[in-house]
């Protein structure tokens, strides 16, 4: 009896460890990427002072728009998130599957590779995360954060995109880029492919790095619906908001079902870890997903945005 009790303590010490992982995850990953959006405004006002820039001073600027002087900038920003998703996937994986985005945790939910139950709390987690995040970040620079708007996602009025090209654009970079992170995380191709696990958090944030090549100039590029709450709701800024939820889930529930349709035979169903199927002795602690063995302490390998 005491040791069973133990064990269910021990279970949930594990749980609660991976949604402490996925907070602090995502508030890394948003302050520290929306933070290179923010200084970029400090560049261009650095420029405009100094007679190299037209009046971009951050006074004057179109909150919003001021990171968007020049294509370095857009090269860092791409950089930053990209780099940034790698660093913050690789050390939060063993604790939670590095998930860091609603949009890859419903698609992993609905594959069934962790339970409903986990996906709901891991999104409550990110959701706080990003908040925490823009509130830091807003303290600390508060004009450069008015400036960028919080680096908030929006879509840009001069490339004349809609409402309706807007959306379809987070929709088809979502589907591509959690399609990537299934692959990545697949626990057939883990156990077949060596590099895989080493290379899936790189492989992540590099296709993270070149959606943001295309998407900067649009809409700042969102892909994650924990991404674009954070700034949002510090920075007050809900125009055309729903884009960047609906866009990004549907891409990801899109993903998941192509490659579940498409890679069936590589998927590894492990039953009795998911609450939606199996025996149905279901336990919302151990339902983590392929790779992740609980009681054993073994890493996951799903990982995410």
């Amino acid at each position: 009896m005491k040791l069973q009790f133990m064990e269910k303590e021990m279970n949930w010490t594990h749980f609660f460890r991976a949604l402490l992982a996925e907070l602090v995850g995502t508030a890394m990953f948003i302050f520290f990427s929306t933070a290179t959006i923010t200084s970029g405004c400090h560049t261009a006002d650095v420029a405009a002072s100094s007679g190299n820039a037209g009046d971009t001073s951050l006074e004057n600027v179109v909150p919003g728009s001021c990171f968007l002087s020049s294509t370095t900038a857009l090269l860092n920003i791409a950089l930053a998130f990209g780099f940034t998703l790698f660093v913050v996937i690789y050390f939060t994986a063993s604790f939670s599957g590095g998930h860091i985005n609603p949009a890859v945790t419903i698609a992993f939910a609905v594959s069934q590779k962790i339970s409903i139950f986990r996906g709901a709390c891991y999104i409550i987690m990110q959701l706080c995360g990003a908040a925490i995040a823009s509130g830091v970040l807003k303290g600390l620079d508060p004009t450069g954060f008015k400036a960028a708007a919080g680096g908030s996602n929006q879509l840009n009025p001069s490339t004349k995109v809609d409402v309706g090209e807007g959306l379809g654009y987070e929709i088809v970079m979502t589907f591509a880029f959690i399609f990537v992170i299934l692959a990545a995380t697949d626990s057939k191709r883990l156990s077949t492919t060596v590099p895989l696990p080493i290379l899936a958090p790189f492989a992540v944030g590099m296709t993270l790095f070149v959606a943001h090549l295309i998407l900067i100039p649009i809409d700042g590029c969102c892909l994650n619906p924990a991404r674009s709450f954070g700034p949002a709701v510090v920075s007050h800024t809900f125009h055309e908001y729903w884009i960047f939820w609906v866009g990004p889930i549907v891409g990801g529930l899109a993903a998941a079902a192509l490659y579940g349709l498409a890679f069936r035979e590589f998927t590894v169903m492990e039953s009795h870890k998911h609450d939606i199927e199996g025996d149905g002795n279901w336990d919302p602690v151990n339902s983590v997903g392929p790779g992740m063995d609980v009681e054993g302490g073994k890493p996951p390998a799903n990982m995410g945005h």
